[in-house]
């Protein structure tokens, strides 16, 4: 029988039912979760014209990852994923219907914004950890890689898309559109949800309490090397790398003079990049998951930021984006991947918690920095400083990888 050729091994877990019907939800979903996400920026920034607002929004939105994101790895092992995951989606329905009646109505303020953020950010936390490790109770580990590199593309063709209609509904109506295509667009992973046919995971009854089952993840994560090093890596990302992304709307307004259209092409460069990484990673889902994915993508996120930083041309900084949003994305695609299959499957749940914690409840650390050196410092140069330290990590997690694998040479030569 002749070897599966690489567009097969791209697609491969298309061939499960019920993950192709999850799939699919998510396209139109997640489009809608990045015009809202694209909106609220821009709704805050012109409400406010502060840098540092832009930066608080991030700690609303994700904050809630940074306490419970361990909490929700306990969820996700203990209980059956498919009913978790269609009580967030609805609960985002909901919220994402009372900011549209808000915005539409003209009643918005910035607490309301902040509130309903800080909200969301809290089902979030849940729904990000159950939603990665059901993929696994889906279509199994021999297709896990191919599974996690295709949800990675559909979140990000949707990253791709939704801040393109976002920059044309922001210019042409207001932000309460992007709101009510939100909302609606929750449907469509909710009828998914109720389609699917997959038989519930077994679970076997808690021997030991929630803080036990947190620490023996965690445990397990920083006594293992090479997770160490990748989820060190993510919170690198996490801290420096994606910070910036928090001062778009100010790199799109005061730098390039582009407005918000211009501010949609920029979120949809960095999309473009992005499902080209996570299709890549797909395309190598036959393979073991790159060990060094973390270094290089710090490297390159690096190199993107820093020339972001002196460009002063929208055609240009939308081709820098679409360099950085590959580079995450390979990066992302391949420590997820690398973590499910390499993690117990008693433990799964908990290691990809870690995973979104450092992720996601660290990333409002850089939002918020980045939102003060965006104020006191200018876009540009915050963005050629992160550029920088992105570089600098990538070469130091280079350094010790080669340490590691020198020792493991001498080791075999006895």
């Amino acid at each position: 029988m002749n070897p599966p050729s690489r567009l097969q091994q791209t697609f491969r877990a298309l061939r499960h039912r019920d993950f192709a019907l999850f799939w699919s939800g998510q396209w139109i979903s997640v489009t809608g979760t990045w015009m809202q996400s694209m909106a609220l920026s821009w709704l805050i920034y012109r409400l406010t014209n502060s840098p540092l607002a832009l930066g608080f929004l991030v700690v609303a939105r994700l904050g809630p990852s940074m306490v419970g994101a361990p909490f929700a790895g306990v969820l996700a092992d203990r209980f059956p994923r498919r009913p978790l995951v269609i009580l967030t989606q609805a609960t985002s329905l909901v919220l994402a219907a009372l900011l549209a009646t808000l915005t539409l109505g003209g009643h918005i303020q910035v607490w309301h914004i902040l509130a309903l953020s800080l909200a969301q950010g809290c089902v979030d936390t849940v729904d990000m950890t159950v939603r990665q490790t059901f993929q696994m109770d889906i279509v199994g580990p021999e297709d896990l890689q191919s599974a996690v590199s295709l949800n990675s593309a559909a979140f990000n063709a949707g990253r791709m898309v939704g801040p393109m209609l976002a920059g044309f509904a922001l210019h042409f109506w207001s932000e309460g559109v992007c709101f009510v295509f939100n909302a609606v667009s929750y449907l469509a992973v909710l009828l998914s949800l109720f389609l699917i046919r997959s038989r519930p995971q077994v679970r076997k009854p808690a021997t030991a309490s929630v803080m036990e089952e947190i620490g023996e993840g965690l445990r397990y994560v920083w006594t293992t090397r090479i997770l160490r090093d990748k989820i060190l890596a993510i919170g690198v990302t996490a801290v420096v790398g994606l910070s910036f992304t928090t001062l778009l709307p100010a790199l799109a307004r005061d730098v390039l003079h582009a407005g918000s259209r211009g501010f949609g092409w920029l979120g949809s460069g960095s999309g473009v990049g992005a499902m080209i990484g996570a299709l890549l990673a797909a395309a190598g889902s036959g393979k073991s998951p790159g060990r060094l994915t973390h270094v290089a993508g710090l490297m390159v996120m690096g190199l993107g930021l820093t020339a972001l930083g002196f460009s002063r041309s929208l055609p240009l900084s939308v081709l820098l984006m679409t360099v950085i949003g590959l580079s995450i994305a390979i990066q992302l695609a391949g420590t997820n991947a690398f973590l499910q299959t390499s993690a117990p499957g008693r433990l799964r749940g908990r290691v990809i918690s870690i995973y979104m914690w450092v992720f996601t409840g660290f990333t409002p650390i850089g939002g918020l920095a980045a939102g003060w050196a965006g104020q006191h410092l200018g876009v540009p140069r915050t963005a050629e400083a992160a550029g920088l330290l992105c570089l600098l990590a990538g070469l130091a997690f280079l350094q010790v990888d080669g340490r590691a694998g020198q020792k493991r040479s001498n080791a075999l030569k006895k």
